[in-house]
């Protein structure tokens, strides 16, 4: 996944990561205590679930189905990037969900775009329904999480 210049303030280090790391990322979407869902995009070195492992290519299907809708609300905040690239973290914010980042070294995932207004996963398109279905951290909030370990992922949030 690509990613494009927004507006936020966000750490300059980003773009670097982001260009380090694009081609060994997969990208997750898991559904916390309250319904809402995020995106995890695993640098390469981030804890994968197992849900997210039985079936790779439905998570991209399911990113593909969310992109395509028209925003819903806007990104509370959303690391800038130079122009070349799509901003997938502020676009997913834009639809509601949460991004988090893993460090490309295997370092806890770190939040990166939050939604002004969270959607609920039975307001998404089908194909993310059935994949979020398989990921749920039933101990989690990804509104008051900024950080979470691969151990935190691995014990429900």
């Amino acid at each position: 996944m690509n990613v494009l210049k927004t507006d936020s303030n966000g750490p300059a280090n980003y773009e670097l990561r982001f260009q380090l790391h694009d081609a060994g990322s997969m990208y997750v979407f898991p559904c916390d205590a309250d319904g809402h869902v995020a995106l995890f995009s695993t640098a390469g070195g981030g804890y994968a679930p197992d849900g997210f492992l039985r079936d790779v290519d439905a998570h991209e299907i399911a990113i593909r189905a969310v992109l395509a809708r028209r925003p819903t609300t806007s990104a509370c905040f959303a690391p800038a990037l130079a122009s070349k690239y799509e901003n997938t973290w502020k676009l997913v914010a834009e639809r509601g969900l949460f991004a988090f980042d893993a460090d490309a070294d295997g370092g806890p995932y770190q939040l990166v775009a939050k939604p002004e207004d969270a959607i609920s996963i039975g307001r998404l398109p089908q194909a993310a329904v059935d994949v979020i279905r398989f990921l749920r951290f039933p101990r989690l909030r990804f509104a008051s999480t900024t950080m979470l370990s691969e151990h935190a992922l691995r014990n429900g949030g």
